[in-house]
């Protein structure tokens, strides 16, 4: 056990804070130079859907291009950048390089909720944009389908470049992958859809898109974390939490590089089964949604 004198100050914490700052700020710069050379060649990949309907993008800014490809390059220096941003050594296999990314795609998944679906059906009241979809000869439960359907794919969209992104980055640096990368892929796309279905729910239950973005984020990186770090303590396994469950997105890597950051991460001396883990992501998922369009479709239009 360390001693009083052993304890650093508070200049002494500033000190290493800096130096933290100054190594992350580093790597980024380093990262993004060795990505900008390759900026362009991924915005044409980016862009292939569109140019092979014989489609061309536009820029409507004089530096548009300078600064798209900026951003991309900034995209490509933070996933080459982050292990020493973190003082994490790059690591000689994919699965570790890519476990350091895998952490953080449960937050991922969630802010994915948050901004595509937890405002999706209670926007269509607070709005009054529903005076303008529901007299169509649309029953409501094929809308609330589609906008499921819509927040699913467009929340797989963001995964998949998440994914590739550190793919792509591992087999740079360690000239290799394994099929653990696509499993763990596939765990994060199942726990997509358990948060999309809550999402769903809430959006049906609430009256206020502030409340019911803010509590789906608070529910997933708050409350289920804090239920999932108590239930162990009772000897009671977190198997249904679904922030618990989602530890199987990093332990199909080997188990996180780092510890696991908000919104996901087994609970403490819980190791989620996988089989268990996505039946509770499906039965979440489906619940929500089952319950979402039987809110709505009930609901009417306040004056």
């Amino acid at each position: 056990m360390a001693s009083v004198e052993d304890k650093m100050s508070f200049m002494e914490h500033l000190g290493e804070l800096r130096d933290r700052i100054v190594r992350a700020l580093i790597a980024l710069l380093v990262g993004t130079v060795i990505g900008l050379p390759f900026s362009q060649r991924i915005v044409d990949w980016l862009a292939r859907p569109v140019t092979r309907l014989n489609y061309s993008l536009v820029f409507t800014a004089p530096a548009e291009a300078f600064w798209v490809q900026m951003k991309v390059g900034l995209i490509v220096g933070l996933f080459l950048g982050l292990p020493p941003a973190l003082g994490i050594a790059y690591a000689s296999t994919p699965n570790a390089f890519v476990s350091t990314f895998a952490t953080f795609a449960s937050l991922l998944v969630i802010l994915g909720g948050v901004l595509f679906a937890a405002d999706a059906l209670v926007s269509e009241h607070e709005k009054r944009t529903g005076y303008f979809l529901f007299p169509n000869p649309v029953r409501r439960e094929v809308l609330v389908v589609g906008k499921i359907a819509a927040s699913l794919i467009v929340c797989a969209a963001v995964l998949t470049l998440y994914y590739g992104a550190a793919a792509i980055a591992a087999l740079a640096v360690t000239h290799s992958l394994t099929p653990d990368i696509a499993l763990s892929y596939l765990y994060a796309l199942a726990y997509m859809t358990a948060v999309v279905g809550i999402a769903y729910l809430i959006s049906s239950l609430l009256k206020s898109t502030v409340a019911a973005t803010v509590l789906t984020f608070f529910l997933f990186t708050l409350i289920f974390s804090i239920v999932g770090g108590i239930l162990p303590l009772a000897k009671i396994a977190p198997w249904f939490i679904p922030t618990s469950a989602s530890g199987i997105i990093a332990d199909a890597l080997g188990g996180p590089a780092v510890g696991p950051g908000p919104g996901g991460g087994p609970g403490a001396g819980f190791i989620p089964d996988p089989a268990t883990s996505v039946i509770v992501f499906l039965a979440y998922a489906v619940a929500g949604a089952v319950l979402a369009i039987l809110l709505f479709r009930r609901r009417e239009l306040s004056s």
